[in-house]
């Protein structure tokens, strides 16, 4: 599942020149992480942040 230069290039030039605007983009998951600390501990929220960011790493670098 290789990722596009361009396309990595450009979301890393986005992420460096604005980078307030991606904390606003990442903000929500940060949010759901805190909840779910709160609620069953950090070890269950860490696995269940790892198995949500893979899943949507996958969905967004699959061929279509």
């Amino acid at each position: 599942m290789a990722t596009d230069p361009a396309k990595r290039n450009a979301v890393s030039q986005v992420v460096r020149q604005h980078p307030g605007m991606s904390l606003a983009a990442v903000s929500p998951g940060i949010v759901v992480f805190v909840v779910l600390w709160v609620l069953m501990g950090f070890w269950p929220a860490l696995i269940i942040g790892l198995v949500a960011g893979g899943a949507g790493y996958y969905l967004l670098t699959r061929q279509k």
